[in-house]
């Protein structure tokens, strides 16, 4: 992945829940409906297309077993990712509008500001999930421990694809691979360029 030379920071400050985190950032995408084929794989494996961004998140996950997730650039504050935990009782408004109370064993991705923005490997936030008005996105990758996953999926009751196969384990040296392929396909679905280094 050969693009801008720009860095983007990433901070991994719990290794054991999260011993290898990838990344990239994209811009100048079109966020948009995917074209019939894609949504047809989606459909055939029981996935619901939501666009073209996501739906190649989703079809990468099932094509290689390595969960992706797209956060919009402009809701990342100070530019930065921080993999960590919070104090327990934080709130965190998930993707279905439901405000959950953290625990200190909760593994989440935040930004600089330690604003929750996903529940790693398990949930994406409400806040900060890719739009139709969504133009750049940083694309992340990554290895999450298989028992924090499955005790933060059974606490909070969220069953989702991406915390089934991290609770069974995916292969720590694939995530490059699975961001190079969904780069890829992002760019020739939604336009746009690498616009980071790969972190």
């Amino acid at each position: 992945l050969s693009g801008s030379n720009a860095p983007f920071a990433v901070s991994v400050e719990n290794t054991e829940a999260c011993p290898r985190y990838s990344g990239i950032v994209l811009s100048g995408l079109k966020v948009q409906e995917s074209p019939d084929w894609l949504k047809n794989r989606l459909l055939a494996v029981g996935q619901r297309p939501i666009n073209n961004v996501v739906d190649v998140t989703n079809y990468v996950r099932i094509e290689l077993g390595q969960p992706l997730h797209a956060f919009d650039l402009a809701k990342i504050g100070g530019n930065k990712i921080l993999v960590k935990t919070l104090p327990g009782g934080t709130a965190f408004k998930t993707l279905d509008e439901v405000e959950r109370k953290l625990l200190p064993e909760d593994l989440m991705i935040c930004d600089a500001e330690s604003s929750p923005m996903c529940m790693g490997g398990v949930f994406g936030g409400f806040s900060s999930g890719v739009s139709n008005d969504t133009t750049a996105i940083f694309l992340e990758s990554a290895f999450f421990n298989p028992k924090w996953i499955r005790r933060s999926m059974l606490r909070h009751n969220l069953r989702t694809d991406a915390a089934w196969s991290f609770e069974k384990g995916v292969d720590p040296n694939g995530t490059v691979r699975a961001l190079e392929r969904a780069v890829a396909l992002i760019l020739e679905l939604a336009g746009g360029s690498i616009a980071s280094q790969l972190v």
